[in-house]
């Protein structure tokens, strides 16, 4: 995969549009120094876990003794799931019955940063693409462009209720269901990728009609 393509894949799934979301909903009531302090640690909480999972993948594939090519094709299998989610399910109400609860420093961690920042299919991807770099500068670049993606995502939630006050629900719906199309493309490449390694398929780069 390309770096673009990488940091395509991370936007998509450690990205900030469902972690705002939910974050508008949950700090309605609170005042900015909350919010803001809500912001910070729910990125630095997802930062945390995202980079630990960056350095670390290797070693878990290791101790688990599972192969790089099965871990390319289970995660791209799950986010093809995900991605599906994205694009075919119905809009799920997030509002309960009950009014809702008051917010605290506590949202930050759950849910805001885990799952939905550092999500499940987020970190599968890590450790996907983890497993497929080779030295110290891929490995630096990598933890990089999380970095960056952190970034954004505090960018968001810190003006969240001004970007998402701008944009018609339409429009937003339109734009998840590309983002989840996207990744679908992405999550097959994956798969692609662990089947070339087991040579199940003829290696992508080579031209079949050449």
């Amino acid at each position: 995969m390309s770096w673009v393509e990488i940091a395509v894949l991370l936007f998509v799934t450690i990205g900030p549009v469902r972690a705002s979301l939910v974050y508008l909903g949950l700090t309605k009531s609170a005042d900015a120094e909350l919010k803001r302090a809500i912001a910070f640690r729910t990125v630095t909480v997802s930062t945390v876990i995202c980079v630990v999972f960056a350095l670390v993948g290797a070693a878990i594939l290791a101790g688990l003794k599972v192969s790089t090519e099965a871990l390319l094709i289970a995660g791209g299998a799950i986010l093809f799931i995900f991605a599906l989610n994205l694009i075919l399910a119905e809009d799920k109400d997030q509002a309960s019955d009950g009014p809702p609860p008051a917010p605290s420093l506590d949202v930050a961690t759950f849910p805001l940063a885990v799952p939905l920042m550092a999500s499940p299919h987020g970190l599968v991807a890590i450790v996907a693409i983890e497993a497929t770099l080779q030295g110290v500068a891929d490995a630096a670049i990598f933890v990089a462009l999380i970095l960056g993606v952190m970034a954004i995502n505090l960018g968001f939630l810190l003006a969240a209720d001004k970007i998402f006050a701008k944009i018609p629900p339409a429009i937003l719906k339109i734009f998840l269901r590309i983002v989840g199309l996207l990744l679908c493309a992405l999550a097959v490449q994956l798969i692609i990728f662990g089947l070339d390694g087991l040579g199940l398929i003829p290696n992508p780069d080579i031209e079949l009609n050449g």
